[in-house]
């Protein structure tokens, strides 16, 4: 093992201040029934960069990527301004992914709106229940212009539709996609993992999809490194470390732990992993992917 310093990457976390005028439905209305972080008001308050550079501080944060949060927001260019005044203040977030419908027929202009800011890198469209709009032709042409653009697809999607995002995959080669929170397991029995990792493999097959270490404590809330290694060693074994990141999904993880506790369970769990590799998991790989 090498003496460097450890420096992590967080390449999945949210900020919010609820006093910018942008809207969070989710967390300023009443709490979102079926979220599966379960009771939330916890955090029903401003989150903002200095709160997570103060908690990321101890495990030596030193980049992040912010994913969309601004659920109510009609303008999403809205949040990709704020973090970006944000970015340019304190120094990160070092990427930005946005809300962007993709099958709206102004998807390539708002993806040109968004791309005025420095730090934007791509779109994330979210569902809890499943995303069966992968092969649907309007989806697929805003696809299209994000592919044309250069831009970044984080994919929320459970393994019922890992297929379908292979075959996005396969038929956007030039696109970038990065699966979101280990493809975001909801159960933790024996049948459910087995289905899981039979569609990590799959999705996996594609070259150009990397893969998100984070999030298990969603479903997990009392989890400990042995409950979340299965899910990371099966990540990490079907895309490899140079197509692996972790993320803490912070502040909504932090209902369940503290930073630097996640952060050095997945120290413990990759410990048997080279130098180099855990430096890829930890750092570069999100660097690469995320052109941070």
């Amino acid at each position: 093992m090498t003496n460097e310093p450890f420096e992590f990457v967080d390449a999945h976390h949210h900020l919010w201040d609820l006093k910018s005028g942008i809207r969070y439905g989710w967390l300023t209305d009443k709490p979102f029934v079926g979220h599966p972080s379960g009771d939330y008001s916890a955090i029903m308050k401003d989150y903002l960069v200095t709160d997570l550079q103060r908690e990321g501080a101890p495990v030596n944060l030193i980049k992040s990527v912010h994913i969309e949060t601004a659920d109510g927001e009609v303008d999403t260019v809205r949040e990709t301004e704020w973090l970006q005044k944000v970015a340019d203040e304190h120094g990160m977030p070092n990427g930005i992914i946005a809300r962007v419908d993709l099958a709206a027929d102004n998807a390539a202009s708002e993806l040109d709106r968004h791309r005025q800011y420095a730090n934007f890198r791509g779109v994330r469209m979210l569902s809890f229940i499943g995303l069966d709009f992968l092969d649907d032709p309007a989806f697929r042409r805003g696809f299209n212009e994000l592919q044309k653009r250069d831009l970044i697809y984080d994919m929320d999607a459970g393994w019922p539709q890992m297929g379908k995002a292979f075959d996005l995959a396969r038929d956007f080669p030039r696109s970038t996609i990065i699966l979101g929170h280990c493809g975001f397991p909801k159960q933790r029995t024996v049948p459910y993992f087995n289905e899981w990792r039979k569609g990590i493999q799959h999705l996996a097959k594609a070259p150009n999809v990397a893969c998100k270490l984070s999030g298990l404590a969603m479903v997990d809330h009392e989890w400990t490194v042995e409950t979340i290694r299965p899910w990371i060693e099966v990540c990490i074994e079907a895309f490899g470390p140079s197509r692996c990141m972790f993320g803490t999904n912070w502040p909504l993880d932090g209902l369940f732990s503290d930073y630097p506790t996640v952060v050095n369970a997945y120290r413990e769990i990759v410990s048997g992993y080279s130098a180099d590799e855990q430096r890829q998991l930890f750092r570069t790989t999100a660097e690469g992917w995320y052109r941070i």
